[in-house]
């Protein structure tokens, strides 16, 4: 039988604004003995002159986990998007590491049915990518952000500039953070331990484009200080 799944499924009318999160991390557990696969995404369209902002929490995958994460957005015309997916293997914190499991993460944006980003990640439980320098490099906290935006490269070096000054001025923990410009998307990525971190992180960098995506200053939902 199919695992569990859970889906998210949104509509955006032309000229409508939305911006969407979650209460709290989500979770996918340890899979059975049959590695069934559980299931979550997110599915959008947008429609011309709408603008979609999905930033929901981080999504723990528990060791032994079989799960399957997908990022889908459609939009046409001259629809915009601001999304983030933070993904955390296993609970360092309860002293479990991802040693066994599978975690697979897709991003599929698209405009009036030409492809804008597509990638496909995929963590294997154990594995050496995990610890390799050329992997993981040990850490268990992988941050993807993108939005439908041009920066320029003054842009891209204030962003850059802003966010070390924030992480130093933090004392966070050790972190890769890296911007850049992948065609008609902005792109950012994190590579650590602190999801927390990370969404903060994100979060300013939200707050520095919001303004340029749909002309509006940044104001964060209540929900984020509960």
């Amino acid at each position: 039988m199919p695992g569990d799944a859970l889906r998210v499924a949104l509509n955006l009318d032309p000229g409508a604004h939305a911006l969407l999160t979650t209460p709290s991390a989500g979770k996918v557990y340890r899979s059975d003995a049959a590695k069934t696969v559980q299931s979550q995404g997110v599915s959008a369209y947008v429609g011309s002159d709408a603008c979609l902002e999905w930033l929901p929490q981080e999504t723990i995958i528990f060791e032994g986990a079989e799960a399957e994460l997908s990022n889908h957005f459609a939009l046409h015309g001259n629809a915009s998007l601001c999304a983030w997916d933070i993904v955390v293997l296993g609970r360092r914190a309860s002293g479990e590491c991802f040693s066994r499991g599978r975690c697979t993460q897709k991003i599929d944006i698209s405009r009036d049915g030409v492809v804008l980003l597509k990638e496909r990640t995929e963590w294997l439980g154990g594995s050496r990518m995990l610890d390799a320098p050329w992997g993981m490099g040990g850490m268990s906290v992988s941050g993807t952000l993108f939005a439908t935006l041009q920066c320029d490269q003054h842009m891209m070096d204030t962003l850059r500039e802003g966010l070390a000054e924030l992480v130093a001025s933090r004392g966070w923990l050790p972190a890769e953070w890296g911007l850049s410009q992948k065609r008609d998307i902005f792109l950012a990525r994190y590579l650590g331990n602190s999801p927390e971190q990370c969404r903060k992180g994100f979060i300013w960098l939200w707050s520095q484009l919001r303004p340029l995506l749909n002309g509006r200053t940044a104001c964060p939902p209540r929900i984020w200080n509960t």
